[in-house]
């Protein structure tokens, strides 16, 4: 197997271009990493959103601690410089992209990467991430990600 095979295989998917999403997905990367109290996350999306930034810090902090809390399964992260998502990570921006307009699709996205049926705090806090982003004026959008 050639080494971009096993990337592919790893990561399989393009970090999102749209500057939210790709915010979103790093600050999400830095809270794996760093834990829920992760002040380099918290630093971007101060940066990126300004004053309104504690909003959408809050609910990605309670997105992840949900998520973790009841996957069945290890969800793999990549590191903050990868370019690409791994399905963990897609699943997640998706959720939160979808949770608001088919709620349906953002929990059977979930349910593939956590294994469990048991997602809907989760569903509800991806819908309220995408208000407070909404809100701020930077709604997440993403296209040809499954879920």
């Amino acid at each position: 197997m050639q080494q971009t095979d096993t990337m592919t295989m790893l990561v399989p998917y393009p970090a999102p271009e749209q500057k939210t999403a790709r915010t979103l997905l790093i600050a999400l990367r830095r809270i794996a990493a760093g834990g829920l109290d992760d002040a380099s996350a918290t630093n971007l999306l101060m940066g990126s959103f300004g004053m309104g930034y504690r909003r959408p810090l809050m609910f990605l902090r309670v997105l992840m601690q949900e998520v973790s809390r009841i996957s069945q399964r290890q969800i793999r992260i990549a590191p903050c410089c990868c370019p690409r998502m791994t399905d963990g990570e897609a699943a997640i921006l998706c959720a939160i992209d979808t949770a608001r307009s088919d709620p349906d699709l953002a929990r059977a996205g979930l349910s593939r990467v956590t294994g469990t049926l048991d997602l809907s705090p989760a569903v509800s806090i991806a819908q309220a991430l995408g208000d407070a982003l909404e809100d701020l004026g930077r709604p997440i959008s993403l296209t040809a990600f499954p879920s």
